[in-house]
C-alpha cells in the first residue's frame, strides 16, 4: 500500500487550502457589515461622552427606540409607502427611458455627437434649481416626486448604456461579421449583452442621486414622505425623529446597492476587456 502524501515545502492540502479560501470570502463580505456596526457604535460612544452634542446628535440607541415607536404607534408607514411608491414609479420609469435612449444615442455615432454636449450639460445642472418650477406645474403630490426622481437617475443610466454599446468589442463584431452575422444580429447578441454591466453600473449611480433628491423634494414642497417627516421633526427640534427616516433611507439604498452590486459581479464577464 502506497504511503500516505505529505505535503512539501509547507503546501496545504487541497481541501485545507479551499476551506481557508472560504473562510477569507467570508471574513471579506463581512467586513462591510463590520465597518457598519464601529460607525454606529462610535456615534453611539461620541455622543454618550459628549465628544458629539447629543442635542444635536442624539444616540444612536435613542434613535433605534424612537423608529420603534413610530413604527409600533403606525404614524411612519403611510409616510414609507408614500416615499417608497414614488421612488419606484420614478426609478422603473428612468430605467426604461434610459436604457431605450441610450441605445440608440451608443449605436449611432451621429447621434451621439448630436446630443451628447446638450446631455452633458443638463446632467450638471443642479436639479434643486429646478424644485420650484416642478412644484409649480405639477403640485406637492406624487407626480412632482416622481418627476425629480425621474430627472435624477435617467442620466446616469443613460449615459452608462451609450457608454455600454459604443464600446463593444471591436474584435466580437469583426468575428460576428466573419461569421456572416448581420448588423441586428450583431447588435442583439453581442451589443445589447456586453452594455448589460454598463447599465447595472449606471443604476448603482442613478439609485443614490434619485434617493437624494426625492428626500429633497419631500423635504421642501411636500405634504407627506419620509423628507417631510425629517423636516417636520427638525423643526420641532426633535432630533432622534430627525434621524429616523434618514436611517431608513440610509439602509434602503445600502441594500439596493448591494443587491445591484451582486448583479454587476455576475455579469463582469460580459465587460470588454481593458
Amino acid at each position: 500500500m502506497p504511503p500516505e502524501a505529505v505535503p512539501v515545502g509547507g503546501i496545504e492540502p487541497p481541501v485545507a487550502g479551499s476551506l481557508t479560501a472560504r473562510v477569507r470570502a467570508i471574513a471579506a463580505k463581512g467586513l462591510g457589515l463590520f465597518g457598519i456596526l464601529g460607525f454606529f457604535l462610535s456615534w453611539e460612544v461620541a455622543t454618550r461622552t459628549h465628544i458629539l452634542n447629543p442635542f444635536y446628535f442624539p444616540p444612536f440607541t435613542q434613535i433605534i427606540a424612537k423608529g420603534i415607536e413610530l413604527f409600533a404607534s403606525g404614524t411612519i408607514w403611510e409616510h414609507m409607502i408614500f416615499s417608497l411608491t414614488n421612488f419606484s414609479v420614478g426609478f422603473f420609469v428612468a430605467v426604461v427611458v434610459g436604457v431605450l435612449a441610450g441605445v440608440p444615442m451608443g449605436w449611432y455615432r451621429g447621434v451621439s455627437r448630436t446630443l451628447d454636449p446638450l446631455l452633458s450639460g443638463i446632467y450638471a445642472t443642479p436639479l434643486i434649481a429646478l424644485l420650484p418650477l416642478i412644484i409649480m406645474l405639477f403640485g406637492l403630490g406624487s407626480i412632482s416626486k416622481i418627476i425629480m426622481t425621474f430627472l435624477a437617475a435617467i442620466f446616469p443610466i443613460l449615459i452608462n448604456t451609450m457608454a455600454g454599446i459604443a464600446n463593444t468589442d471591436s474584435r466580437l463584431i469583426t468575428m460576428s461579421r466573419s461569421f456572416g452575422a448581420t448588423d441586428s444580429a450583431i447588435f442583439i447578441k453581442v451589443s445589447v449583452p456586453g452594455s448589460l454591466p454598463y447599465i447595472v453600473a449606471g443604476m448603482r449611480v442613478a439609485l443614490g442621486r434619485a434617493l437624494v433628491y426625492i428626500v429633497v423634494a419631500e423635504q421642501y414642497g411636500a405634504a407627506m414622505g419620509l423628507g417631510y417627516l425629517s423636516s417636520v421633526a427638525a423643526q420641532r427640534f426633535q432630533m432622534a425623529a430627525m434621524f429616523v427616516p434618514i436611517v431608513i433611507i440610509a439602509c434602503l439604498g445600502a441594500g439596493l446597492t448591494e443587491l445591484l452590486k451582486g448583479i454587476e459581479r455576475r455579469l463582469e464577464k460580459w465587460k470588454p476587456p481593458k
